[in-house]
């Protein structure tokens, strides 16, 4: 039965914190085994739109999402999107239906990690925190094998452990082609002292009343700068063309002469550079953005494991689906093992199959909304006409998905579709992605589609 299942989990980052939390609700026995010693202090922004959002406000009768809340961007503000100079072009509320108000969260990804971990405490899931897994294994009693020599063996292995993930390889026997995505970014987090405040430059995001959100795009530029909790904290990204080659890593110390380079490459305008110039350089990083190929499978050949989160669906940033791609896995996952009733191949299959074509839609769109964004026509007539194509598309089908109400709708089907065998390829058993014609569309604020001629 599935309430008798061991199931460990390798990587304590939001996708697998989801799916340790989803599977304990379900009476199931989680382990997640995380290299890091605890939840990280580092890092800047991370969000989650209401199809993520709608996952935690589930948690604990709503609470966890509370605690978010008091501690991330007020999302009553307005997200605002800005020529290079200055020029603002469009704005819009960040949440724009009043029912995504309590499932829109957004935040410092280490105060935000630290909350959904402790109610994972709280629930009771074992937490192995400060050990590497070295060697998968994986058969009719699949598991894993740290550094330190320790064995840990269960009924399912779930790897969420990021994009430069072990299982991939060794479970899946793919190599690891990770390749640099021809673009790089800055980012920082810090907080806002009062030297900063004295700086008439840093005045609007020193604002105790307002938390901030803007955007400036510029050729093959964009920034991004984020304030909250009452002008004390402020966080900001610069996407940037980057060819050095990613080696071992793609995070490193960033140099500060680097981003203030690009600023002036960019030709913003002189805020966003008293913004670069305030920032501690300890705290600045140079995180090399890594692409990797859609994979053809996410299982293991014994059926028995399964990759999840950036393993399995490397979402760049621009995407803005990257954690809640991430938390829809979770869920979905611990559903199917719930209702497979301990037949974990089966559950694993119907997952994959649930999450294939969404996931891999939403990887993809990263790259156009990218490009978008870099490529504005600053003199043309359909940007004066449409200036709404400026916004971070939010479609409908993505943001209103509910994942819950998903596999409810589909597990019996395709569970039935796997007992029996029914020819095909994954592509083509796979549940199809709603919508996925609109990356080639953008919507208004109000849903209303803008042409598919009207070009940036």
């Amino acid at each position: 039965m599935a309430k008798d299942l061991r199931v460990i989990i390798v990587g304590a980052g939001f996708g697998g914190l989801c799916a340790a939390i989803e599977c304990k609700t379900r009476g199931m026995n989680p382990i997640i085994i995380e290299t890091y010693p605890t939840s990280s202090k580092y890092g800047d922004i991370i969000d989650f739109f209401p199809n993520g959002g709608r996952i935690i406000e589930a948690w604990d009768n709503g609470n966890v999402g509370r605690e978010l809340m008091r501690t991330g961007i007020n999302k009553g503000d307005k997200f605002q999107y800005f020529k290079y100079d200055g020029t603002l072009i469009y704005e819009e509320p960040w949440v724009l239906k009043p029912h995504h108000y309590w499932k829109q969260y957004a935040g410092h990804r280490g105060n935000m990690h630290y909350i959904v971990k402790s109610y994972a405490e709280r629930l009771g899931v074992e937490l192995l925190f400060g050990e590497s897994v070295n060697q998968y294994v994986d058969g009719e009693r699949p598991g894993v094998i740290t550094e330190s020599g320790k064995k840990i063996f269960g009924d399912v292995v779930v790897a969420a452990d990021g994009p430069r993930s072990k299982a991939r390889q060794q479970l899946l026997g793919l190599a690891d082609k990770k390749v640099n995505s021809g673009y790089a970014i800055f980012r920082a987090y810090f907080k806002i002292t009062d030297a900063h405040r004295k700086n008439p430059y840093l005045a609007e995001f020193c604002d105790p009343n307002v938390d901030h959100t803007k955007m400036w795009t510029a050729k093959d530029y964009h920034m991004i700068i984020y304030t909250w909790n009452k002008g004390q904290d402020i966080g900001w990204v610069i996407t940037h063309k980057d060819t050095e080659d990613i080696g071992e890593s793609w995070s490193f110390p960033g140099k500060l002469e680097d981003a203030i380079a690009c600023i002036h490459e960019g030709k913003f305008e002189r805020k966003l550079l008293e913004v670069v110039k305030a920032t501690p350089p300890e705290v600045l990083v140079d995180y090399k953005l890594v692409w990797r190929d859609p994979i053809p499978t996410w299982l293991s050949p014994s059926g028995r494991s399964v990759v999840i989160g950036d393993a399995a669906h490397c979402h760049l940033p621009t995407s803005a689906q990257g954690g809640s791609q991430a938390l829809e896995d979770g869920v979905v996952l611990a559903m199917c093992l719930d209702k497979a009733k301990g037949d974990v191949p089966l559950a694993l299959k119907v997952f994959e199959r649930i999450r294939f074509h969404r996931s891999h839609v939403t990887h993809m769109s990263s790259i156009s909304m990218r490009d978008t964004y870099h490529n504005v026509d600053w003199d043309g007539d359909d940007l004066k006409k449409h200036p709404e194509m400026m916004n971070l598309p939010r479609f409908n089908w993505v943001i209103e998905h509910d994942a819950v109400a998903n596999v409810e709708k589909h597990f019996d089907r395709i569970a039935n579709d796997v007992r029996t065998n029914r020819p095909g390829t994954l592509e083509e058993l796979a549940v199809p992605a709603e919508g996925d014609y609109s990356l080639e569309m953008r919507v208004d604020p109000t849903g209303n589609v803008i042409p598919r001629d009207v070009k940036l």
